[in-house]
């Protein structure tokens, strides 16, 4: 955890990029831990009017009601938060905002948060990517909207990987590795994205894929330098204790909570 640290404010423990703490003072990208039973059932109690959103809020120093939360359904779609635009934040997987005090949140159990900041423009990007969107490469959808809508530089922009499944948990079958392996042959072929499991269920044999560096090598596609893209390296299954995972947890898993903002 050398590019994160952790806090505990008592109530809740939430996890910050130090690279992200040189900019404190326009910006606040918090992840919050389980730790104090924080987490939220994804179908059940996921609102903004849940009770558990005060503790993070408190910390952002926003009203809960503040809490601009994506009705995620692992697409591509993202929202632009504009002053006087209309939007609605349903069926949309990644928030864009340069407006301050505007707190966003995205959820994700084992998916891949991608939490964007360019200090140049001072504008932010608040994504999920489950592995359908990394498919669907919604994080070069997000430097692409940045880029067109903000006028920044791929190169100003930093990404932030927060915890997630990691490749040796990512087990798949062969539906889904044949869509990683026709959607990024050109990576499959340079790199070691998907590897046999040795393991086996109910629908034959398994791979692990690694969403991960997918996604960093689609990042570096559209611009992003090597160095901007920072990785929490914390697996959302290794540190079920710390953080909800849908494949350690079954089917009551719950879910992480992301959220950015800038000051």
């Amino acid at each position: 955890m050398q590019n994160t640290k952790i806090t505990d404010y008592g109530n809740i423990k939430i996890l910050e990029f130090n690279k992200m703490l040189e900019f404190e003072d326009k910006v606040k990208l918090v992840v919050a831990l389980k730790t104090y039973n924080n987490g939220f059932s994804r179908l059940k109690n996921l609102s903004i009017n849940n009770n558990k959103f005060e503790n993070i809020a408190k910390v952002l120093n926003v009203k809960p009601t503040d809490i601009l939360l994506a009705k995620q359904e692992h697409t591509d779609n993202i929202t632009i938060i504009t002053e006087n635009t209309p939007y609605t934040l349903d069926n949309t997987d990644g928030i864009i905002t340069n407006l301050k005090n505007t707190p966003t949140a995205i959820t994700f159990a084992d998916c891949t948060p991608l939490f964007f900041y360019d200090p140049i423009k001072n504008v932010i990007a608040n994504i999920h990517s489950g592995w359908k969107g990394t498919v669907q490469e919604i994080g070069a959808r997000a430097v692409e909207k940045l880029i067109s809508i903000y006028d920044c530089k791929p190169e100003n922009i930093l990404c932030f990987i927060g915890p997630c499944i990691r490749k040796d948990h990512f087990l798949v079958n062969d539906d889904v590795r044949e869509i990683f392996e026709a959607k990024f042959e050109h990576f499959c072929k340079k790199y070691d994205i998907i590897s046999k499991a040795n393991r086996f269920n109910e629908k034959g044999e398994q791979y692990k894929i690694d969403a991960v560096l997918i996604n960093k090598l689609i990042l570096k596609e559209h611009g992003l330098l090597e160095k901007n893209i920072i990785d929490s390296e914390i697996c959302t299954v290794c540190n079920s204790d710390d953080f909800h995972s849908r494949r350690a947890e079954g089917i009551d898993y719950e879910v992480n909570t992301g959220i950015m903002m800038l000051k």
